[in-house]
């Protein structure tokens, strides 16, 4: 029997740190198959960097996804309740 992918899932995370950059982190995610192994692929992000904001890997296993302290720098939020740019420094 074939497995179904949908009883138990490993996560890998790693954190990369840009040390050009104040606040300026990425998390690093892949999802597995608990069961199999089978990697999953992520849906609808662009491939490539983005340092402020989330893509992913030409294969689409692996997405980055920009991080920050809570605080560092304005939430989600707050950027569209006062309309603040991303971050440019």
């Amino acid at each position: 029997m074939t497995c179904q992918h949908n009883k138990n899932h490993r996560v890998e995370a790693k954190i990369a740190c840009f040390k050009d950059r104040p606040n300026g982190f990425m998390a690093e995610l892949r999802i597995f198959c608990g069961d199999c192994g089978k990697p999953f692929q992520f849906l609808g992000l662009e491939p490539g960097l983005d340092t402020q904001g989330a893509r992913v890997s030409i294969d689409g296993l692996e997405a980055s996804i920009a991080i920050s302290p809570e605080g560092a720098l304005p939430s989600p939020m707050q950027r569209m309740s006062y309309n603040i740019n991303k971050f440019d420094g």
